[in-house]
């Protein structure tokens, strides 16, 4: 099974492709805000670097949120349109979840996200989420959680997310959307 790998929450594009839950091949784009301008390109080309098209994907993997709002909608849209048109099975992760997995910390720990203004974060431990994900400010944010694990920015193990999702169920396209920890002022 060849699985393509979308993720576009923050300033790094990561597409990457697996067949049978084993990374073939990654491909990360640094773009502070122009993730629509480098990621249908980056499908196509490590499709081709890999010999392959389209039509040999059997699922797709994406990150959808939170994160850079723009980049969410866009990665979510992009997956969401080539599992519907190619009837292939989607599923989703989000990025706090991603990058918990990809860690190897075991025992208590805050997997963070910041923003402008903020930090999305959560709490897990042995890899399991024992909260949900929640919003404070940065000031907020130091002050109650100083002294945890705090992993922020870390690198996607794309085989382990894969190994994660592998006994969860596959989700109908159109149910797909970005998760939005801050509701949005057109949301309101």
């Amino acid at each position: 099974m060849n699985t393509l790998f979308i993720s576009t929450y923050n300033y790094l594009i990561t597409i990457g492709l697996l067949k049978n839950n084993k990374k073939i091949a990654i491909k990360e784009i640094k773009s502070d805000k122009s993730h629509s301008i480098f990621l249908i390109p980056s499908i196509e080309s490590i499709l081709k670097e890999n010999n392959l098209d389209i039509h040999n994907i059997n699922e797709i993997i994406v990150i959808n949120g939170p994160g850079s709002f723009t980049g969410v909608r866009l990665g979510v849209i992009v997956a969401k349109t080539l599992a519907y048109t190619l009837k292939i099975n989607i599923k989703t992760i989000t990025s706090i979840d991603a990058l918990a997995i990809s860690n190897n910390i075991l025992k208590r720990k805050i997997v963070s996200i910041k923003d402008n203004k903020g930090v999305y974060f959560a709490i897990y431990k042995n890899n399991k989420n024992i909260s949900q994900i929640k919003y404070l400010s940065k000031e907020e944010f130091d002050n109650n959680y100083i002294n945890e694990i705090n992993i922020d920015n870390g690198v996607l193990d794309i085989e382990k997310i894969a190994l994660f999702l592998k006994d969860f169920d596959t989700l109908n396209p159109h149910n797909v959307k970005p998760i939005y920890v801050k509701e949005i002022e057109v949301l309101k």
